[in-house]
């Protein structure tokens, strides 16, 4: 350990103030940078290529062509395959879009169109990687944990957002049991609609089946029959 700079000869002592920045602050830096730069790169290009082609078929070296470096250098970053994949799961989970606790989604103006955005191209890869996060789940513990405790984290912080504000009807959802019921079942059709690359291709960014899932989630919310 080095000796604290108090126990230092008085020729060898610089004031604050007067001691130039360390030599290789900047290089450190921009090493800095760029190591987090080439492990989004890599992130990037896992996250495509686990949702395109599933976590089974795809190898280190295909994820270091795609993201530009060597097999070798992407252990620099993660110990092991699944330790990336587990990283995209995270990322993946904390990106969905979901209502935060506290937002006033009860009047069916939010959430519903929240929800049928699910349906639409732009979260084709969300989509991709959560059935491959549920098909992995099945194998890895770890990944089947977080999952878990993301899916209960998420449920909660909907159920939040449904409660009523006001307390006699707080009072009344409780006693007919629909705030501890209603988080769970808009999460399943979320989940569901997670599967339409799958169950109904057609129906991706079809207008008319996403104002239909908008309304039918409103009128779940609001207990009104859809239009």
């Amino acid at each position: 350990m080095s000796a604290p700079a108090t126990a230092l000869p008085r020729s060898t002592r610089r004031r604050a103030t007067d001691a130039p920045p360390p030599s290789g602050t900047p290089r450190k830096r921009r090493a800095s940078a760029g190591r987090g730069q080439t492990r989004e790169r890599i992130v990037a290009a896992a996250e495509r290529l686990f949702a395109e082609q599933g976590f089974s078929h795809v190898s280190m070296p295909s994820i270091g062509a795609a993201s530009g470096v060597t097999a070798g250098a992407i252990y620099k970053h993660f110990d092991s395959k699944a330790a990336l994949f587990f990283e995209v799961v995270r990322r993946t989970v904390e990106a969905a879009p979901l209502p935060e606790a506290g937002e006033a989604w009860a009047d069916g103006t939010g959430l519903p169109a929240l929800v049928a955005a699910y349906t639409t191209r732009r979260l084709k890869r969300l989509r991709q990687l959560a059935v491959e996060m549920h098909y992995a789940s099945a194998r890895d513990p770890n990944v089947r944990r977080f999952l878990r405790r993301s899916l209960e984290t998420q449920i909660g912080g909907l159920a939040d957002a449904l409660a009523p504000r006001d307390g006699r009807r707080r009072a009344q959802a409780r006693a007919a049991g629909d705030q501890e019921l209603m988080a769970p079942m808009i999460f399943v059709v979320i989940m569901g609609l997670m599967h339409m690359e799958t169950l109904l291709p057609q129906l991706v960014d079809d207008e008319a089946w996403r104002r239909f899932v908008e309304s039918r989630v409103a009128a779940l919310l609001t207990g009104s029959p859809p239009p």
